[in-house]
């Protein structure tokens, strides 16, 4: 049946989402576990796909299990995105590490903005688990927060940093900030599915 199929589905982007939750957790402080979890993320994106392809084949359902389907896609490519981002700050802090860089007061700074953006990624994937768009809109207008964080992050490591240094910092900043801005497109998706409004960039949001 297709709503076995679907919980087969949706129990492996729970899996998948919990991989990438201890992915952010951990990305300042270990690459090769970071990368580790990622390359099981990857394995379960793919299987994730072929599921939903062959429910589609099978079954050929319509209305509330088609754009459920089509909405389970679209988060399966969201976490897969979200992992990345994860372990390029992983990738960038071991260089770091491995070049002795003492960042001080910006590895606070950095470990602020994971905070952030993974409160964004966990409060999403409750919106988008419950069918919450309430809860969708404050996620979405929670991200210029996010946004104001990197940049300060970014105008300071320009002044007082080395070059290579600051460049390294600002890529970990803005990977972070990817990570919130996967979490609010899946937002605007959650806010679609359960209302039928379009909602992009923050635009048309109800008052």
């Amino acid at each position: 049946m297709v709503e076995t199929a679907i919980l087969e589905i949706q129990g492996k982007l729970d899996e998948m989402y919990s991989l990438t939750v201890e992915m952010i957790d951990m990305c300042l402080e270990s690459y090769q576990e970071t990368a580790e979890r990622e390359k099981l993320v990857n394995q379960i994106e793919i299987e994730i796909d072929e599921l939903i392809v062959q429910t589609l084949a099978l079954y050929q359902p319509e209305a509330v299990h088609l754009r459920e389907l089509l909405m389970d896609l679209k988060i399966n490519n969201d976490l897969e995105r979200i992992a990345d981002h994860a372990e390029n700050v992983a990738r960038d802090m071991d260089i770091l590490r491995k070049k002795n860089v003492e960042l001080g007061e910006f590895y606070e700074d950095l470990k602020i903005i994971r905070e952030l953006s993974k409160k964004s990624f966990v409060e999403v994937y409750s919106s988008f688990k419950n069918k919450d768009p309430e809860l969708a809109v404050q996620i979405i207008r929670s991200d210029e927060v996010i946004d104001r964080f990197r940049d300060r992050i970014l105008n300071k490591a320009v002044k007082t940093l080395e070059t290579e240094t600051a460049l390294k910092v600002v890529s970990i900043a803005q990977n972070f900030e990817r990570i919130a801005d996967l979490s609010t497109n899946i937002a605007e998706d959650v806010i679609f599915i359960t209302k039928g409004e379009i909602v992009k960039h923050g635009r048309n949001l109800q008052p």
